[in-house]
């Protein structure tokens, strides 16, 4: 009697193993799908937000570059003019001065230098002059000049360089735009 006691015991035994193993591979599986149908649920997200962190990368690029070149121009005691160019680069060019007539570019008497604000592959560009009037986006400008002495001579209070998806241009949508800010003749920087 007493083998068939410890039979029956090792049998409870094993299939109480065998339990424990099944549950342990149902939990595997629940937690699997789970992280599956979690993961697909976040594609159209990260598709849908993806442009808009690509333009506020590249907002912050021009925002580090607009805060250089007042940094610059204070130290080389010069105005500076910061260009956007429609190729992705970024021109910084020594001025005589500033202040100039409404819709007239600075003239430049010597090129500081040139850097990228956008790598190639990325599919975003700055708002151009036909797309913003196009848009009713009137702020919208593609370079700022930094006077160390007078500050942002400008006769718009507010500046705003508008870094677009190139998709939502053909849209005409503006929602996943970022937006760099200066405001005042001190070029207080922001982003939006």
């Amino acid at each position: 009697m007493d083998e068939h006691l410890e039979r029956q015991y090792l049998e409870v035994e094993l299939y109480e193993k065998i339990v424990v193993r099944e549950r342990r591979r149902k939990a595997i599986l629940i937690s699997l799908a789970s992280m599956i149908f979690l993961f697909l649920c976040a594609i159209p997200v990260y598709n849908e937000r993806f442009p808009k962190w690509e333009s506020l990368k590249a907002a912050r690029n021009i925002a580090v570059e607009i805060q250089r070149i007042k940094t610059e121009s204070l130290n080389l005691k010069k105005p500076l003019l910061l260009s956007v160019l429609e190729n992705g680069m970024i021109k910084v060019e020594r001025v005589s001065s500033c202040n100039i007539a409404p819709g007239q570019t600075p003239i430049a008497e010597e090129q500081l230098y040139e850097k990228n604000w956008i790598n190639t592959n990325e599919a975003i560009t700055l708002l151009g002059e036909t797309d913003a009037k196009k848009l009713k986006f009137n702020l919208s400008v593609h370079q700022i000049c930094f006077d160390p002495v007078t500050g942002v001579n400008s006769p718009k209070f507010k500046k705003v360089f508008v870094i677009v998806p190139v998709k939502d241009l053909a849209e005409s949508r503006l929602d996943r735009a970022s937006y760099v800010e200066v405001e005042s003749s001190f070029a207080r920087i922001s982003i939006n």
